[in-house]
């Protein structure tokens, strides 16, 4: 049981390195594609796997068996739910699933793991700075709406949504355009 859990979480590494260049350093977010959907199948019945096997060997064992596939198995959920959130415009949601996974796992367990942790690190990096970026428009956006300068204040939600995309950022750029001018 242990060894087939090990093989299957290898396999699937395998898959979403491939699919991510191998683990290739984030810098954009518009470079990050949602996984193949074969690829999110495998992270997904891996992830219920691991929960079963938790489950009957109890939580002591696995950890201490298995510590390294955990841990790779929940940073693969991590990878496919991050690339769900940055197609669906939601950065905020995918720098709040970095941040937790990160504390959670601050290092890899594995030498093996390293190139997985470097790719989460830099997602949660870039998100982090693409956050300060867009917050640096916040403030002039607010006070241009505040002077009625809604053509301009839209301008800048419409920077900060190009930088930083997040829902709430566009429910503000469809109430100023919805606004009679």
């Amino acid at each position: 049981m242990i060894a087939e859990f090990k093989k299957q979480t290898q396999s699937v590494l395998a898959q979403v390195s491939d699919a991510t260049g191998n683990f290739h350093e984030i810098d954009r977010i518009d470079a990050v594609l949602n996984l193949p959907a074969p690829v999110t199948a495998s992270i997904t019945s891996l992830a219920l796997q691991a929960r079963d096997f938790r489950a009957k060997l109890g939580y002591e064992i696995a950890f201490h068996e298995c510590r390294g596939e955990t841990e790779t198995v929940d940073a693969l959920t991590v990878v496919d739910q991050v690339a769900r959130d940055l197609a669906a415009r939601n950065a905020p949601s995918a720098r709040m699933t970095l941040l937790n996974f990160l504390k959670r796992y601050p290092e890899p367990a594995g030498d093996n793991q390293k190139p997985l942790w470097r790719y989460l690190t830099s997602a949660s990096s870039l998100c982090n700075r693409l956050k300060t970026e867009g917050e640096s428009h916040l403030e002039q956006a607010q006070s241009l709406r505040s002077a009625g300068r809604k053509s301009e204040a839209l301008h800048e939600y419409q920077e900060i949504y190009r930088i930083y995309p997040n829902p709430a950022t566009a429910e503000k750029i469809r109430q100023l355009e919805s606004e009679p001018r």
